[in-house]
């Protein structure tokens, strides 16, 4: 099955914890093999807040989320993490981990 861009964008993404995270807002393309690599999320503010992501005072906060973390897409995209696991995606996770320690 083919899926454009259009139709993909705005789409609901729940966790696999039942959690509605958001809406798909972008996909990102490898230009070399032209393979999706990635969805960029647009999370609610509850789970932004709930995972820490940063957000702009006039932008929701955003995920880049790996497609290996994608379980399904139909009428809404079904993630194979629960949403505390997402908190490993966001930029400054990296970060976090090497304060932790």
């Amino acid at each position: 099955m083919q899926v454009s861009d259009e139709h993909l964008r705005g789409r609901t993404v729940i966790a696999a914890d039942g959690q509605t995270i958001g809406e798909v807002a972008a996909l990102f393309i490898d230009t070399s093999t032209w393979i999706i690599v990635a969805l960029q999320i647009k999370l609610s503010k509850s789970v932004a807040e709930q995972l820490g992501a940063a957000r702009g005072l006039l932008r929701a906060a955003t995920l880049d989320l790996p497609v290996r973390m994608v379980q399904s897409v139909g009428d809404a995209v079904l993630l194979s993490v629960p949403t505390p696991e997402l908190r490993q995606t966001l930029p400054d996770a990296a970060e976090r981990n090497e304060e932790k320690s």
